[in-house]
Order: C-alpha cells, then structure tokens, then sequence
C-alpha cells in the first residue's frame, strides 16, 4: 500500500512500479483503520469517518494484563497499546474494502513492472539521475546495496488473521485480549467483518481448519451470535509486528542508501517503524520528493519517527 500510495501522490513523476509478485498483490488481512482522513483526502478516495471502541478483556489485573498483552504479541514485556483500550468512543477513518484496486486506478497501467526483482538498483547505481522508492523490508534492502555498516538484530513475529463475514452487524470496535492461553491477541469487527489476529510463529499451522471455531469462539466474547457468521477463512501474516531497533543505525542506512544508491526507503517494513500506520507515509511521500528534486533537508531532519 505504501507503494501505491507513493506512486499515485507522484503520479506523472513515477516512471513506473516495481513489483516482485506476478499480480497486484494484497497482503492485508489486519484490522485497517485510520487516524484521519488524510491518505482519503490526498488520493481523492473517499474514507468513511466511524466511531471505534477499543475495550479489553480483562485476565488478572491492569500490570499483568499489560504485560502478558505484550508478551503474547511481540515477545517483550513492555508497556503496549492495550493501555489505550479504555473503552472509550474515537473517531476513525475507514478505507472502502477496494482501496487497492482504486489506489493502482490512479497509476497508468503501462508503468506497472511485475515479476520484477530488485533489477532496479543496478540501474540507480549506474546512472545517479534514476531515484528509486523503496518499500523493501529493510533487513532485505541491507543486502541487495551492500551495507557493511553495523546490523541490529531485526525481530519480527510471524502471524495469522482469521476473518469472517457477519450477517446483520454494522460496527467498529476492537477487543484486546492478553490472556495467553487464547490464540488471538485483538478482536476486531469492521463493519460487518470479524478479524481475529493471532501473532504466533505457528499460529496459521495450528488454527487451520479451526478458523469457524475460533470465530464462534470471538463472536461470543464480542456479545455477537455465532449463528451470524456466514464465512470464516484464514490467510498467513510473515511480519505480523516488527520490533524497533537502535534509532541510530536505522537512520543511518536510510540516509546512505538515499545519498550513495539513489534509493528512497517508505513505509514500515522499509523504515522499519513498528508505529507507522499509512497516514505517516503522506508526509514521508512528500519529504521524499523535496529531496529528490533537492529543495529539502536530510532525512535525519526531515523523516518523521
């Protein structure tokens, strides 16, 4: 999305889109919403505005439901998201369930590349006109250009989402739930869709053809019916989170790749934020393009986050 987003802001500048799938892909299976309506507003899309609750289904305590929140999710005991369910309305932002295919509309057939494997960045050493935009996962990029500089240790958690149709349900809401014996972690219906995230290396081995019983099971805890689930299935999540790593050295490899390859690093993966949500990459988009055509400062002054 973070691509697409970048190639249909550019629009006449972008000479064409790199892609490694064979298709136009939609690796997006999480909940998605949004903070504003800014991504909307900025392609023209149309974004529905909503009221969301964020709740939590409490296990032992506030300390040990926060910690086994996170734990469960990303390994680490920390203090995560889970403190903002507090049950409270927030306004929120949702993209029509066609997003991509409208987000590639804006773009010109003919500049999509597929099958396409990073054949780019031969072409952006050789020739320091051609600036490439990157959404490559960064650990990956570290290898394709050579880095020789020092490398953290990039964690991330394998996952998977169940989904499930919903007849007669209308809302938007996400349950949190740290208990560590239950697979998923979030519950979430958007609009008339269950979603069910479970961030668990061997999660989508393991709920497999249990995917309807685990959404019954959500059902109930969310005070939905079960009889109401029309459909259930479950897709794989590689980089269900991402875990930070040493500021430092992340924005030291996005300055060099920018400044020595030609090669412009956006989105989560590629930045590798783990708070970034596609409403940052607005502004990312448009720090990149000053600094393309050299009417901004550096990314280390520049790029949010």
């Amino acid at each position: 999305m973070a691509g697409l987003l970048a190639a249909a802001m550019l629009r006449n500048d972008c000479d064409a889109v790199f892609e490694a799938a064979e298709g136009l892909p939609n690796n997006h299976s999480a909940v998605l919403r949004f903070r504003s309506s800014v991504v909307g507003d900025t392609l023209n899309i149309p974004f529905k505005p909503v009221d969301a609750i964020k709740a939590l289904h409490e296990w032992r305590n506030p300390i040990a439901d926060a910690m086994a929140y996170s734990i469960k999710t990303n390994g680490t005991a920390t203090l995560r998201s889970v403190l903002s369910a507090d049950g409270k309305v927030s306004r929120r932002f949702i993209a029509p369930p066609d997003l991509i295919a409208r987000m590639a509309e804006i773009i010109q057939p003919s500049r999509f590349c597929f099958g396409v494997k990073y054949s780019c960045w031969d072409a952006a050493s050789r020739h320091p006109d051609i600036k490439v935009i990157s959404t490559i996962p960064m650990p990956i990029l570290m290898n394709e250009l050579g880095w020789e500089g020092e490398r953290p240790e990039f964690r991330s958690r394998e996952g998977a989402n169940v989904t499930a149709a919903l007849d007669g349900v209308d809302a938007y809401c996400s349950l949190y739930v740290p208990n560590p014996d239950f697979p998923a972690s979030r519950i979430s219906i958007t609009g008339d869709q269950l979603i069910a995230e479970c961030y668990e290396k061997a999660a989508y081995a393991g709920l497999k053809g249990q995917e309807l019983d685990l959404a019954r099971h959500c059902c109930s805890m969310m005070g939905i019916d079960p009889k109401r689930i029309l459909s259930a299935e479950i897709k794989q999540q590689k980089y269900a989170k991402i875990l930070p790593i040493d500021e430092d050295i992340r924005r030291e490899f996005i300055m060099w790749s920018s400044e020595v390859h030609g090669v412009y690093s956006l989105g989560r993966f590629a930045t590798w934020r783990p708070s970034m949500l596609l409403d940052d990459a607005v502004n990312d988009v448009r720090v990149i393009q000053k600094l393309i055509n050299r009417k901004g400062a550096s990314y280390a002054h520049k790029l949010k986050g």
